[in-house]
């Protein structure tokens, strides 16, 4: 399979209808200011996320505010030893839970001169409380946020995603957070708050960079709107196509009604849950398979033994109102009511795009060959007489099956007709006027079989080249590998 852009589908994505553009949502893709992370859990990195996160750390020019739930990894806590060093010990402050208070991580962070502190700060000492953030704000104008714990178990075996997103009001309201359980805007804590013990925030909607983004942390009092469970069952409630998710906790009766209801309603409703967490009895699990819901289970894809460690929804990505639901905060009431969480809401299409494929690869499979929908094509029976005829087979695998493909048939004659070289089936026309194939709202085919007849005279029989390609048609981008052969007429 062909792994590179050529001219043959340029031209597709040149027609009028088709926007103009293929969409592979690298980096320079993304809104300004933002970047997204993904780990391999089954391929260590050397650029992995661990280091995204140290040099994210690495540009502070003044303070880090972190609060990580679990501090390990070395190259990150060299990161901000790094930073003590340069900003000085009083201008990294860092957050931790208590159960994880004794971390080789946190005893170098202190032996370094870092305050370290936790939950106990505040007084609390029931061990099913925790402090379960993992965000990172840096000079008060850009934060790190996610599912990610800075592990070595996060950072090259369980499934995880990251943010880092240059925006000052965004970062400010972290921050704020984070001051709140800190008890002091700098310096030394103070009279820290942790728990239900903050009071909860009053600002929720920003605008980054023309990205809209809605921020929510727990646990918030049931006396006050604006709890981050209610605000997801919204988003599942207001969705008009398709709901995807990974999750590692899931307990919320709530959170799987409303999944239920939104499958009821005829959406595409999909998720993938972490095997070890739906073991326990208090798992939605097993609900969701009873409602007829479409969920596996990790290990069902690619057995490993670790975590599936995400948090997030992906709603109507291919919709006129894409949506993110990410951070620390689990499906669960411990995140709900006990825990210190955040919940980031954000509203872009390439962001949603690039969760949908990360949803894609946890449901499907995380081999890069298999991530996304493939095409093959055979060429039978070519036969050059006046009208030349031929059969073209194409096969499909790993379809998706949230959404209908358009498929592309197109065929370079060279310089063998005249100066126009690439031709669309059906009626071979060139330009941007062509037909495409729909291929169904279930797209789950093994195999096409188009026969073609060309009206025009050749001046040889070839070799000619055939390709294959695989279109969404809701965002007129490339949904897979493309394929290409060479053939002749008798």
């Amino acid at each position: 399979m062909k792994k590179c852009i050529s001219s043959p589908l340029k031209l597709i994505a040149a027609g009028a209808c088709l926007c103009g553009i293929l969409h592979t949502f690298p980096a320079s893709a993304l809104p300004p200011g933002f970047q997204v992370y993904f780990n391999d859990a089954q391929h260590s990195s050397p650029n992995g996320i661990d280091t995204a996160c140290a040099e994210f750390i690495g540009t502070a020019n003044e303070t880090v505010a972190g609060a990580f739930y679990s501090i390990q990894r070395t190259v990150i806590v060299n990161a901000l030893i790094d930073a003590a060093t340069r900003l000085g010990t009083e201008n990294v402050r860092i957050i931790t839970d208590a159960g994880n208070r004794n971390s080789t991580g946190c005893q170098r962070l202190e032996a370094a001169g870092i305050t370290v502190i936790d939950e106990t700060c505040d007084g609390w000492q029931d061990a099913a409380l925790e402090s379960h953030n993992k965000f990172c704000v840096i000079d008060g104008v850009k934060v790190w946020t996610g599912s990610y714990n800075i592990t070595d178990s996060d950072s090259v075996y369980n499934n995880n995603n990251a943010l880092a997103i240059d925006c000052p009001q965004l970062a400010q309201e972290y921050l704020a957070e984070f001051n709140l359980m800190w008890g002091a805007a700098s310096g030394p804590p103070g009279d820290c708050l942790f728990s239900s013990h903050k009071t909860p925030h009053s600002t929720h909607e920003f605008t980054c960079n023309g990205v809209d983004l809605e921020l929510y942390f727990s646990p918030t009092k049931e006396a006050y709107p604006n709890r981050a469970m209610d605000v997801i069952l919204n988003i599942m409630q207001q969705a008009t196509s398709s709901l995807y998710f990974d999750m590692f906790a899931f307990t919320s009766v709530s959170l799987a009604n409303g999944l239920i209801t939104a499958d009821d309603r005829g959406l595409t409703v999909m998720g993938v849950m972490d095997n070890q967490q739906a073991s326990y009895s208090s798992s939605q699990y097993d609900n969701l398979i009873a409602a007829g819901l479409d969920v596996k289970l990790d290990n069902e894809v690619t057995p490993h033994g670790n975590f599936l460690h995400h948090k997030f929804l992906v709603a109507d990505y291919a919709g006129t109102n894409p949506i993110v639901v990410t951070g620390s905060y689990n499906w669960s009431n411990a995140a709900q009511w006990n825990n210190d969480e955040n919940s980031l809401i954000i509203h872009d299409a390439e962001i949603a795009y690039l969760y949908y494929e990360e949803f894609y690869r946890s449901y499907f499979g995380r081999n890069p060959d298999n991530a996304k929908p493939s095409i093959d094509i055979q060429v039978n029976q070519p036969v050059f007489s006046g009208g030349s005829f031929m059969r073209v087979t194409t096969r499909i695998t790993n379809p998706d099956i949230s959404r209908g493909l358009d498929e592309y048939i197109i065929l370079d004659l060279g310089s063998a007709f005249g100066d126009n070289q690439y031709f669309f089936w059906p009626d071979w026309t060139t330009a941007v006027d062509y037909e495409r194939q729909y291929l169904g709202a279930d797209a789950v085919l093994d195999q096409e079989i188009f026969n073609f007849i060309l009206p025009y005279p050749l001046a040889s029989g070839g070799p000619f080249t055939i390709w294959a390609a695989l279109l969404d048609p809701t965002t007129n981008t490339l949904a897979g590998d493309y394929d290409s052969i060479q053939f002749s007429f008798e």
